[in-house]
């Protein structure tokens, strides 16, 4: 059985890999690569120690002193520069970047991400385990280490919501033994974990030899001790600085998460010392292509850790890499040293975390020519492109709200957050109480051809016109915002007619949009095509009225119905802290 961390992806050298190692530590034959004039930061001690650093069939023979009498076929001079270990993302989904994970690697991998552990449970949504197979197919044509969860809850919660297809338990077991399958994604059903649902139980057992990701916002006291004692080891969905203690002192990870919307690094950081750096991980969760253009991936956190908050360098980037290495059991990744994979950042100054170079199991990522090769591995990944925008053409009064004088449930957006408040509004007939609230609507995708559930929305700021994303978290049925029902319908319709993605509609144009025909989640463009329609629905979202600065990010989580306090799925409101529905319009008390 190849359930045992141990045999996956990266974790062992094969005989002939290893004894040519040795024969090159024997001083018999020599290596393939040595670095030169660097130092090297040791995340163990603290210290940073002089090379050079000699690598054969692609993992670290020896390092320092002692690596200067070892003879190599290529000698590199790294003019001075600092070697640190390559970069990990601890939770992710390649989908939210919209790319594909060959254009993600490409985007990525030279800004020091060398590893990820993604959980595919936005495509699984979609299409089943079509989706996993493909990722799973992708995680063997890539250079980057792509570890894949295994996704857990699909539909996030059952009665919920409606997706488009089932992902049974009996499916999932299928992947236990593939090298790249690292344990269960994110159990994001915590009441079913804590309330001992016989299904999710068997889940638990079924993963219990390998790694089981956490997701239990604001979760504390004798529930979140179930749900640890359960067996789930993380949680990423930390906001505050408490709440993340609480999570330490009960021996689970904390994944702090900087992604498009959700940025909980400043509230965080303080969460990091020498005592709780191995339980403190880094991930991105949902980032997009522009952000990562604008300001980095992993590397923009580290740098973020460093300058911002005064965090010891070591410790920034123990937790950027060795520390997720060893709570996911991958004893060969995450430090510069004997017998670990090659997978080196190489950068100029600690601080400014400048990364020249990127190294990935000894190979230099700017010679591999991955530009070259992204399409290449997508058409031998063989991706399913079917269509899954299944529903008719919307009608703008199927969006209309009977609207009376009375109060109104309204899901308030907070900023940098997944997180909503549940405000109550009045409607006296002519307008509400509060300003800025806008029309929402979820329209189901999958051929059901329910009417679509409309509700309110604050924090948006939309004075006219719509925006609409078929990335809605994590059934992705279409969302939408508007000021009129028209406008909304139109911007449906043109998602329907496109096979998926973002739009704008202003005056009865759309303005801007961009097609993710994959799942109707993911585009078959470049990450720099994908910034530039990004930055033009931007504009175009703030010409209509936008405040929100990721607006596309920010609404494809108002249909996610497992973090509080108010979202809306196909089937309406969902009150998350009592995980049911609730209507749109508050009883009058009695």
């Amino acid at each position: 059985m190849m359930s045992n961390l141990k045999h996956k992806h990266t974790q062992q050298l094969g005989r002939e890999q290893l004894q040519h190692l040795l024969t090159v530590l024997r001083g018999e034959k020599k290596a393939e690569l040595k670095l030169t004039n660097l130092s090297v930061l040791d995340l163990v001690n603290g210290e940073v120690l002089p090379g050079p650093v000699v690598i054969d069939q692609g993992y670290i023979a020896a390092v320092g002193p002692e690596a200067e009498v070892l003879q190599a076929k290529r000698s590199v001079d790294c003019n001075g520069q600092v070697a640190v270990p390559g970069f990990i993302d601890g939770h992710m989904h390649v989908e939210t970047s919209t790319m594909t994970p060959f254009e993600f690697e490409r985007t990525t991998l030279p800004l020091g991400t060398t590893s990820i552990v993604c959980d595919p449970h936005e495509l699984v949504n979609v299409m089943g385990k079509q989706g996993i197979e493909w990722f799973l197919r992708c995680s063997e044509l890539m250079v980057q280490n792509m570890f894949v969860q295994i996704s857990s809850c699909v539909p996030a919660v059952a009665d919920l919501d409606i997706n488009g297809s089932d992902f049974t338990l009996k499916e999932m077991e299928a992947y236990l033994e593939h090298p790249h399958v690292l344990g269960l994604a994110e159990v994001m059903d915590y009441p079913a974990v804590i309330g001992g649902n016989p299904a999710m139980l068997n889940k638990l057992a079924a993963f219990g030899e390998l790694n089981i990701d956490g997701h239990c916002p604001l979760l504390s006291g004798l529930e979140l001790s179930a749900y640890r004692a359960s067996g789930i080891q993380n949680c990423h969905e930390t906001t505050n600085y408490q709440e993340g203690k609480e999570k330490l002192a009960k021996g689970m990870a904390v994944i702090i998460r900087e992604g498009s919307v959700a940025k909980n690094l400043d509230a965080l950081a303080p969460l990091i010392t020498d005592y709780s750096s191995p339980l403190c991980l880094l991930c991105t969760d949902d980032r997009n292509p522009h952000e990562i253009a604008k300001e980095g991936h992993i590397n923009y956190m580290v740098k973020r850790l460093i300058q911002q908050h005064k965090i010891k360098p070591h410790l920034a980037y123990r937790v950027a890499s060795w520390s997720a290495a060893r709570h996911f059991g991958l004893d060969r990744l995450g430090l510069i040293a004997p017998g670990y994979k090659a997978d080196i950042n190489l950068l100029t100054d600690l601080e400014q975390v400048d990364i020249q170079r990127v190294v990935i199991g000894g190979q230099f990522v700017d010679e591999l020519k991955l530009d070259e090769l992204v399409s290449d591995k997508l058409d031998s990944s063989a991706p399913p492109l079917q269509a899954t925008m299944r529903h008719n053409v919307v009608a703008s009064d199927e969006l209309a709200i009977p609207l009376t004088p009375g109060n109104y449930h309204v899901i308030e957006i907070i900023k940098d957050e997944l997180l909503t408040n549940l405000l109550v509004s009045y409607y006296n007939g002519r307008k509400f109480d509060q300003p800025g609230i806008n029309r929402l609507a979820v329209v189901e995708r999958y051929g059901h051809q329910l009417p679509p559930a409309v509700g309110l929305v604050k924090g948006f700021g939309l004075n006219r016109g719509a925006i609409a994303t078929s990335v809605g978290h994590d059934s992705h049925n279409i969302v939408a915002i508007g000021a009129d029902e028209q406008s909304m319908a139109q911007a449906i319709n043109h998602l329907l007619a496109i096979g998926g993605g973002y739009c704008v509609v202003e005056d009865g144009t759309v303005t801007a949009d961009l097609k993710l025909p994959l799942g109707g989640i993911m585009s078959l463009d470049s990450s720099e095509a994908i910034t530039s329609h990004i930055i033009a629905l931007k504009v175009a979202a703030k010409n209509i009225g936008v405040t929100v600065a990721e607006p596309f990010v920010q609404m494809s989580f108002l249909a996610l119905p497992v973090i509080p306090s108010l979202k809306m799925t196909v089937k309406g409101l969902v009150d998350v802290e009592k995980f049911q529905l609730i209507e749109l319009q508050v009883e009058a008390p009695l």
